[in-house]
Order: C-alpha cells, then structure tokens, then sequence
C-alpha cells in the first residue's frame, strides 16, 4: 500500500500533525469519533490511512503501527476486513444513506479480526442529510471498540450535529517559506524560480502536494500558455480572443479560477498591498489589469466567479453559450468609460 510503505518524515508537516493525532491514543483517551479538516492537497490521505492501520495493529508500538502482525500485513495488502472505506459510489456525487445504514450493520458485529474496527468517510460533508442522520445515530451509540475518522475539506459543510459528536482537528499546512523549501528538494522542481514555486504554492492555499502536482504535469504549462494569451487580450481589449482556450477544455473551470484570483491580485496591487499577490511570476499581467480600475475589477471578478459556481455547480449546461457570453459581457466592461 503506497501511502503506508512511503515515511511520513519525507512530509514534516504531516509528521507533526501525526503525532499530534496518535497522542490522546497513547495515552488512552482516543475520542471514538474524529474529525480531520483539510485543504485539498495537503496529504490528508496520507495521516489517515496510518492513523486507520495504527488504530488496527494488534502490537503498535507507542504511536507507530508495528508493520509485521496480521491485522498490519492485511492492511498492507488492502485487504483488512475490519477497516471499511466509505465514499461515494461510482457515478454518485453523494455518500447515500444506504451505504451508511450497510455499514452500520457490519460495525454492531463482533470483529472479524478481534480488535479494532475503523471507519474512514472520506468528504465527509457529500454525505446526504438523511445519511448524516443515520451516522448520528451511530456516533451517539457507538458499537465497541470502534473508531470513526471522518475526513472533510475545509469548506465543507457537516451538520451541526455530527461536528458536535466529533473531536475535532485541522490538519495545518506549512508556512510558506517551508513549503517552497520542501519543493525545492522535489527533484522536479529545480527547473523554477522561487516566485514559480511561491506562485503554485499560492494558487493551491499553502498545499506542497497540489503545488507541486501543478509544476509536474501539463496543468504548469498550460497556465503560462493562458497568461501569455490573457496579457495580449488585456492589451488589445479583446476578450473574444480567450474563446478558443475555453471552449471544449476540460479545465475551464481551472482557466476561470486563474483568472478571478489574477483579478484579486489587481486589486491588491491597486491598494497598494501587492506583497499579498499570489501570481508572484505574473506581476506584468497583474499591473496590466490593474491599469482598468477598480470598478471594471470588481464587476470582472463578481462576472467571473459567478459563471464559474454555475458551471461547477449546474449540469446539463451549455458551455460554449455561456463562455461565449461571459467573454462578451466582459469585453463590453473593459470597453466601458467607467474607470
């Protein structure tokens, strides 16, 4: 199992938070439900899935699963009986209450291993209300010998009542001097500057793992491909430019994200606070759009957002309308005499 066989002491940040976690566990007053808040692409999958195979091993050491009994070696071979995974199914957006009820069933039995059993809930808020319910019943009486770890980003919303039930905890990410410090030793990464690497750092709140996914793959490229064509298209005051990278692209959403915040970056730099900007390698861009005022900013950036939570947000839209719309409206904003 990968995220098991890979050390935490290659990510400190997570190391720490750990060791943070198993502590109430040594020291014999683990809360039978926890909840784990995250920012996407910090490694959360990662804490979990040791703190589950620690919370499994029949032989831990202080707060390092043992590795060699067989609850460990079932773990490793992903095939432990009493660690249930619960997500959304395939084709689904939400954790339905059929699923919560079927392993509710399973937990109220005896161990098929003789210790522990573990639930993890991945995203923990895509549970539907009556599928919160169902779990709440659960967590107020919860079987024996049992432990609930729900795991959620850190925008989600849970019912109230679960949070309630649930020792909670944030899993922090680092500072971002140490996040920039840890890509540079990413044998990938030497071929940026420090703004690059502060840049994709910033565009993912601090996250080292999704900062570096972004300098890795294609998703780098294609954002300077984007500003590039942005920075002509401001230039020219010519929105209908930007159609092509739009339409048809799977990450539109991506592109209308990169915008907005390149948008908020302007503002920024506008009340004098461009210390604060997160496009560090796009500053030129960022004076560019800066130079069309505030009030064309704001009613770019509320025209933006706004297409991007519908998109996001919506199914069965048409894309190509609506993009094409948005660029329209928008050429129509930076063609204005409000300034």
């Amino acid at each position: 199992m990968e995220l098991i066989n890979e050390p935490l002491i290659n990510y400190p940040w997570l190391m720490k938070a750990y060791q943070n976690l198993t502590l109430p566990l040594i020291n014999g007053h683990a809360h039978h439900a926890l909840l784990i808040k995250y920012i996407a692409g910090c490694g959360e999958e990662k804490v979990v899935t040791k703190l589950a195979m620690r919370l499994l091993c029949s032989t831990p050491q202080k707060n390092e699963p043992c590795g060699q009994c067989h609850h460990c070696q079932l773990f490793l071979a992903n095939n432990n009986p009493d660690y249930y995974i619960i997500k959304p199914e395939k084709n689904k957006l939400s954790i339905g209450i059929d699923q919560i009820r079927g392993i509710a069933t399973k937990i109220y039995e005896r161990s098929q291993q003789g210790g522990n059993k573990v639930v993890w809930l991945q995203t923990a808020s895509l549970m539907t209300e009556a599928a919160a319910n169902a779990l709440l019943k659960t967590l107020e009486e919860p079987p024996e010998n049992t432990y609930f770890l729900l795991s959620d980003i850190d925008n989600g919303k849970l019912l109230p009542t679960i949070r309630s039930r649930c020792q909670f905890y944030f899993l922090p990410v680092p500072e971002l001097d140490a996040s920039i410090s840890w890509l540079k030793s990413q044998s990938l990464t030497n071929q940026y500057n420090e703004n690059q690497l502060a840049t994709a750092l910033l565009l993912n709140n601090n996250a080292p793992l999704a900062a570096l996914k972004l300098l890795e793959t294609e998703q780098w490229q294609q954002r300077e491909q984007f500003t590039s064509k942005l920075q002509i298209a401001l230039t020219e005051y010519d929105f209908w430019s930007l159609r092509d990278s739009f339409l048809n692209q799977e990450n539109s959403l991506i592109r209308l994200n990169w915008f907005c915040i390149l948008l908020n970056d302007s503002l920024k730099a506008r009340q004098k606070s461009g210390r604060f900007i997160a496009n560090r390698d796009q500053v030129a861009l960022v004076r560019v759009i800066a130079h069309f005022g505030t009030e064309k900013i704001i009613k770019l950036y509320t025209l933006w957002r706004d297409v991007q939570e519908q998109l996001a947000t919506v199914t069965a839209l048409n894309q190509d309308l609506i993009i094409s719309n948005l660029l329209a409206q928008s050429e129509i904003i930076i063609n204005s005499s409000t300034n």
